[in-house]
């Protein structure tokens, strides 16, 4: 087992090649998909019942994932059906495929009421360019029009990377049971990363199925968007990583959405909490002058914000911002066109 220099212990030396699946506990099989972006990877997951499989996360709606899915079906499901396609949240490496895996199979989809009306309402609003109300959260925040140009010349529909959703689903609750297989899972719901995140915990193995609330390397977006500008997500997390630190034994084994599987849930979470309050400690002192969403760039992010993070850059900074307005520790003004902040 290697030790990870954060004190994780990754107890798998070998990770699934694509189209191949690798078992990481009893009937519990790791998938690993391809990503278009940055985050070059999404682990996904299936538990093996004696009459069919449950999927767990779908991959990205892209012609190469469809076709490792294919291999896999011929390759380990010609005597097993799929029996259900759970979703643990509304991001697209997550949702992507789960209206073509729901049709192709015939079964239902399983998410939280929240992740799945969300999802539902996006999709609703397809576009080729993003609305005005979003270019203005963007304006708003300082970025300028060059930059905004490029993001809309490079705005894409949400729509080209998701296969259209079904129109009814079965609702998934916070702390709800799940007989599957021979296991049950428990349902536990965390936020901040996305509205009503589910990781499922199956206390007879201690593992929890963790999807992008908890991470070994990297700590999830918590972003605030354009539809809901003055949101809070950054309390939404930290009091969930409390919640999560509650529920999980230490030894618990995590099986996340992306690196690797890994034991040391406490430790890594109490790591998270620490950095996004050394950043909030940071950002509040650099506030002792009044200052724009851009200009607290340098002190949250190492690298270089440009067009093409530029969402989530703007969303993170805020959601460290707006963490400090609702405390009261910082104050916002917004008589010039531009959020600034400035302490109180």
């Amino acid at each position: 087992m290697k030790t990870g220099s954060n004190g994780l212990s990754y107890p798998f030396e070998n990770r699934p090649t694509p189209g191949e699946i690798i078992e990481v506990g009893p009937g519990i099989y790791w998938v690993r998909m391809p990503l278009p972006i940055s985050l070059n990877h999404i682990n996904l997951w299936l538990l093996e019942e004696q009459d069919g499989w449950t999927m767990i996360d779908t991959g990205m709606a892209t012609e190469d994932t469809k076709v490792l899915w294919e291999e896999i079906f011929k390759r380990y499901f010609s005597a097993k059906p799929v029996k259900r396609v759970i979703v643990t949240h509304m991001h697209l490496d997550h949702l992507g495929l789960a209206g073509w895996l729901v049709d192709k199979w015939g079964v239902e989809l399983y998410m939280s009421r929240a992740e799945y009306l969300t999802s539902r309402v996006i999709a609703a609003e397809i576009s080729s360019e993003p609305p005005e109300s979003t270019v203005d959260f963007f304006r708003a925040a300082g970025i300028d029009d060059v930059a905004l140009n490029e993001f809309k010349a490079r705005f894409r529909s949400r729509s080209d990377f998701v296969s259209p959703l079904p129109t009814a689903y079965k609702r998934l609750v916070d702390n709800q049971n799940l007989q599957i297989g021979s296991h049950q899972w428990t349902v536990i719901v965390g936020e901040g990363h996305s509205p009503e995140h589910v990781c499922l915990l199956c206390k007879s193995l201690n593992i929890m199925i963790a999807g992008d609330q908890i991470l070994p390397r990297i700590s999830p977006n918590i972003s605030v968007r354009p539809n809901e500008p003055d949101a809070n997500p950054l309390q939404d997390w930290l009091r969930s990583c409390e919640y999560f630190k509650n529920k999980l034994d230490e030894d618990v084994l995590i099986l996340p959405s992306h690196g690797d599987p890994f034991y040391g849930a406490h430790l890594r979470l109490q790591e998270m909490i620490d950095e996004h309050k050394v950043g909030l400690k940071k950002l509040y002192d650099f506030c002792s002058e009044s200052r724009s969403v851009t200009d607290v760039f340098p002190v949250l992010f190492k690298s270089k914000i440009n067009s093409g993070n530029m969402v989530i850059g703007v969303g993170e900074a805020l959601a460290h911002l707006n963490h400090l307005v609702a405390s009261e520790d910082l104050e916002l003004d917004t008589t010039s066109g531009i959020a600034r902040y400035k302490q109180t």
